[in-house]
């Protein structure tokens, strides 16, 4: 079943994706930037999410637009992660909210459409100091995510 989600553009050259929110707040130009990490490991990145500030050239992730779409906002980066994993197959990509209310929301989002991910993506959750196959029902402090090998 295909999601709404927002037109992403790729930056050229980088690892940077861009996307407009639209709702009562006006339009909110959006960023996801998956962060080269080798001191984590071979082909880790790390996944910046939030509004980018044009003015300093600076992803705010601690920045809440409350823009009424934050489905079609989480689809979206879905849509990024999606593409990047496209271009990048080895990739493992880090994903953690800076606070646990969006880590939380970000497991919600997982296990709502685990059907549609779990068929190309393996997602890792750390729970405790042990990191495990994502489970529903279970409360991760942060995510690995990658493509399944066919």
């Amino acid at each position: 079943m295909e999601q709404e989600k927002y037109d992403i553009q790729k930056e050229e050259g980088s690892f940077r994706y861009w996307f407009y929110s639209e709702g009562p707040k006006g339009k909110i130009l959006k960023a996801v930037q998956f962060q080269y990490t080798p001191e984590w490991g071979r082909n880790v990145f790390n996944l910046a999410f939030g509004d980018w500030d044009e003015s300093t050239g600076w992803l705010d992730d601690r920045a809440i637009s409350n823009n009424g779409d934050h489905l079609k906002v989480l689809h979206s980066v879905a849509e990024a992660v999606q593409e990047f994993i496209n271009l990048w197959p080895d990739a493992i990509i880090y994903v953690v909210g800076n606070t646990p209310s969006r880590t939380r929301l970000y497991q919600m989002g997982i296990a709502s459409y685990w059907r549609e991910i779990s068929r190309d993506f393996q997602i890792w959750g750390l729970l405790g100091e042990e990191w495990e196959p994502f489970r529903k029902g279970v409360n991760y402090k942060e995510f690995l995510i990658f493509k399944k090998i066919k």
